[in-house]
């Protein structure tokens, strides 16, 4: 296994989320007492960051906030994330003199264990907003379990809600394979995606989206990774996988999907013709994996 295989962005394991303690709000009083406490505003997902970009506003004493979302524990450190209403949202920017920003364009300067928290408190904070009701009998919901449980007026609960979605870099001989959206950057490619459908194997997800968005039929599915993207829930898992064909013929879905050499894929990218994903994406390691591989 490479090490940009092993080392997928936001993917770091160093807060123990101490998911036990989230039905204990005395004992996580009782802990503030002697444990350091960081407390980390979040609006709409988003966050204020400071010193040249390479960390987020945070404080060691709670926001005037709509709850405290207890996060975990790194060490000794107790971990909250504060959601803001718009007027609370207002006041510390104006306090701060920053604004809330979103973490796609701070993530690579800030460090592992600082990305994972940004991305973790920022699903959370989306989750939350995004269900303010009950689906099934439309009343009001209420935070319980640190911020990790909603509950009605009629006792029906909820738990954050994640979307699994598969990215795959298929390959033929040395060539892979590669499409871009019409929305994005110019001459920007990257490796295929979708959602996984109800009843469906995420083997079978594979199987199913490449075909629809290339006519590419693959074989030979392996995991390489899964990473957290909560933009705004999803869990990307992503994978290798063989062609059976070459003939493309692109969807509605996608511009443009086109196989590419190791030399032609180098090379357009050294001369600025195709950048591909960014850095903090799986998408990128799944790339870059491939070029630097031993049959390269």
């Amino acid at each position: 296994m490479s090490p940009n295989q092993k080392h997928i962005y936001f993917g770091t394991d160093k807060l123990d989320r101490a998911s036990h303690l989230r039905e204990r709000t005395a004992q996580l009083e009782e802990m503030k007492l002697t444990h350091d406490a960081k407390y980390v505003p979040v609006y709409n997902g988003r966050h204020i960051y400071m010193n040249q970009h390479s960390s987020f506003y945070r404080r060691s004493n709670p926001f005037d906030c709509e709850a405290e979302c207890f996060l975990g524990l790194v060490g000794n450190q107790m971990w909250y994330s504060c959601p803001l209403n718009d007027k609370q949202a207002e006041k510390l920017e104006a306090e701060v003199g920053k604004r809330f920003a979103s973490l796609r364009r701070y993530a690579l300067k800030l460090d592992d264990e600082l990305a994972h928290i940004a991305l973790y408190s920022r699903g959370l904070d989306l989750w939350q907003r995004n269900r303010k009701f009950c689906p099934k009998c439309g009343t009001p919901n209420h935070l319980s379990w640190a911020g990790h449980r909603l509950l009605c007026q009629n006792n029906h609960e909820q738990f954050p809600h994640i979307e699994p979605a598969i990215i795959v870099l298929v390959t033929h001989g040395n060539k892979c394979l590669l499409g871009r959206k019409a929305e994005w950057p110019t001459y920007a490619y990257s490796t295929l995606a979708g959602f996984v459908e109800p009843g469906e194997t995420i083997e079978a997800a594979v199987k199913r989206e490449i075909l629809e968005e290339s006519n590419i039929q693959v074989s030979n599915v392996q995991y390489f990774g899964s990473q957290p993207w909560p933009f705004p829930a999803s869990l990307m898992l992503a994978f290798t996988a063989e062609a059976k064909n070459e003939d493309i013929k692109v969807d509605d879905e996608l511009e443009d999907v086109q196989w590419f050499t190791r030399q032609q894929l180098t090379e357009m990218m050294k001369e600025g013709y195709i950048t591909i994903a960014p850095r903090y994406t799986v998408a990128h390691n799944l790339i870059v994996n491939w070029l630097e591989s031993k049959d390269a």
